[in-house]
């Protein structure tokens, strides 16, 4: 039976998620639709437009990502996914997108279109226009198989094609409250016959999505309370020049989920060694909290620096991890950092700075790596009641560390007052 009632955002992961997990895969599949749709607030999305001939062929070609993010009457979730039992590359990852609506307003905004437009549109030519540069397909529709009460397939491939060039296998299937969009890139596309081992993959984990979307829904886990949602963290740095006038940019901020295989419910400082930096352990230990990572760009390409805001829900409690890592800094010589890839590097000399900001907690270092550079780094953080800021820098020389460092107390302080902390 079709499902008759939307799905939100979070139960379109879970969707996605669970035929992942079905599947075996190490890792949730599905992207934090909260962030994606984040990026709407900043206006920093790029102008696009699509185009077809014959125009009315629009209807069978999805919306591209950024207009779909900025839709708020349609809920949706991304995610990618390899073939059962096959691995994930180029040609053999499935893009995954599903959308929610209630179903009249759903099936006009995906599958708005009669049956006669199926083949008066068997080919036809799409140009799709982003931030003023035009990319331009040739599509065929295929014959898709029949899995619920629409669908439709097509090919897509560059025109005119070029050496080395992709094309791709699309399909699209509605379920009641339930829109499929799946995509495939193929090597070889000379035939329909090229086309079918890929068409075959994505009716099976279309279906296998419709099995899960019927099947039982665990209860969503709720949101931790918040004073700030990821669109408003974007939304407090646009239009934001540094005290210097260097242009601010913080595009996107999410929610950060809990560690794999735990749910924790109140945030901890992480476990590590007095001397350690471990973004992997510290960003585990702020589950529930809102983050975004930006960029101050400076009067070169080169000369920039990047930052992360975290909000920590309301029902925080200290100690908190922040001025965990706060105190450690501030006392250490030398710094082991933990590379996400498994590695490490060491700080050293790390010098401690002195900087004037009002905060409940804040640290400034300088520091060089053991990479033969000779570069210095400046990383400072502050926090004001839940909402904290650390940015990291490079100068050329260990005299300029300090000016660098007052520079980042300023931005600092702009961010708390435009906050209202």
């Amino acid at each position: 039976m079709s499902p008759s009632k939307p799905f939100s955002d979070a139960e379109l992961a879970a969707i996605i998620d669970g035929v992942g997990r079905s599947r075996n895969l190490p890792h949730p599949t599905a992207q934090d639709s909260t962030r994606l749709r984040s990026g709407a607030a900043s206006g920093s999305l790029p102008q696009t437009r699509t185009e077809t001939t014959p125009a009315d062929c629009a209807a069978l070609v999805p919306q591209d990502p950024f207009t779909r993010w900025a839709d708020k009457d349609i809920n949706f979730a991304e995610g990618a996914m390899p073939p059962a039992g096959g691995q994930s590359g180029p040609t053999s990852t499935i893009m995954i997108v599903l959308r929610s609506a209630d179903q009249d307003v759903l099936a006009k905004a995906d599958f708005g279109y009669t049956d006669d437009l199926l083949s008066r549109c068997s080919q036809f030519d799409l140009a799709y226009t982003e931030s003023g540069r035009t990319s331009t397909y040739a599509l065929q529709l295929l014959a898709a198989p029949p899995i619920a009460d629409r669908q439709h397939a097509f090919t897509q491939v560059t025109s005119p094609k070029g050496p080395g060039d992709f094309g791709s296998v699309g399909l699209r299937v509605l379920d009641g409250t339930l829109s499929i969009t799946l995509a495939l890139s193929v090597a070889t596309r000379n035939s329909e016959a090229d086309a079918k081992p890929a068409l075959d993959s994505m009716a099976e984990l279309a279906k296998e999505l419709i099995s899960e979307a019927g099947g039982p829904q665990a209860p969503a886990e709720p949101s931790a309370p918040n004073s700030m949602t990821p669109e408003q963290m974007v939304a407090l740095f646009k239009g934001m020049t540094a005290p210097g006038g260097e242009t601010v940019s913080l595009p996107q901020a999410g929610i950060i989920g809990p560690p794999q295989g735990s749910t924790p419910t109140v945030l901890t400082p992480p476990a590590d060694s007095p001397c350690t930096f471990d973004d992997q352990a510290y960003t585990a230990s702020l589950a529930g909290s809102v983050s975004g990572q930006g960029q101050i760009q400076g009067a070169t390409k080169m000369d920039y620096t990047d930052f992360t805001a975290v909000n920590m829900p309301s029902t925080a409690q200290p100690p908190y991890p922040f001025d965990a890592r706060a105190e450690r800094l501030r006392s250490c010589t030398s710094v082991q950092e933990i590379l996400f890839e498994g590695t490490s590097r060491t700080w050293s000399p790390v010098a401690a700075l002195a900087t004037a900001i009002t905060a409940d907690s804040s640290y400034a270092v300088a520091y060089q790596l053991s990479d033969g550079t000779g570069q210095w780094h400046v990383r400072c953080g502050a926090r004001r009641g839940t909402l904290s800021i650390e940015a990291a820098s490079g100068t050329a020389s260990q005299a300029e560390a300090q000016s660098r460092a007052d520079a980042l107390a300023s931005f600092f302080d702009a961010v708390f007052s435009r906050a209202g902390k």
